[in-house]
């Protein structure tokens, strides 16, 4: 297995404190984490050995994962895992997102670690999730 790094960076035009809360409020991260996939259910405790749960029954997949580091207003650090059809994977990733202040509010950057196979189909689905945290946050 060959390790390779996927980084992307998302500008959100809020405060740091709002795009902090747009990650760790799982109120917040339903309005934008996979929310036009129906049955979408969102489980957050955005703490050191904390779980977090996003998972669509509907859809038949998810992703869950603990809480590795928590910086408040400056770092998240997470396991992730694939849930297809209930079921967690075996493959675990580390995500690692980072709050910045940036010109009209934050830079949020996700550094996801991963598989080389899979990067390609991780970097465009955070793409995708990425592009509708700026109208949440």
């Amino acid at each position: 297995m060959t390790e390779t790094q996927i980084e992307l960076t998302q500008q959100v035009a809020a405060p740091r404190e709002t795009a902090w809360a747009a990650w760790t409020d799982p109120e917040r991260i339903a309005r934008w984490w996979w929310h036009r996939i129906p049955g979408t259910t969102i489980a957050a405790d955005a703490r050191v050995g904390g779980a977090y749960r996003f998972e669509s029954v509907d859809a038949g997949f998810g992703v869950t994962g603990e809480y590795l580091e928590v910086e408040p207003l400056e770092l998240l650090v997470f396991t992730w895992r694939w849930i297809n059809d209930g079921v967690e994977g075996e493959a675990l990733d580390t995500v690692t997102v980072r709050f910045a202040d940036a010109a009209g509010g934050t830079a949020v950057t996700v550094v996801h670690e991963t598989d080389a196979a899979g990067a390609a189909d991780y970097e465009l689905g955070w793409r995708d999730t990425l592009a509708e945290l700026p109208q949440s946050a």
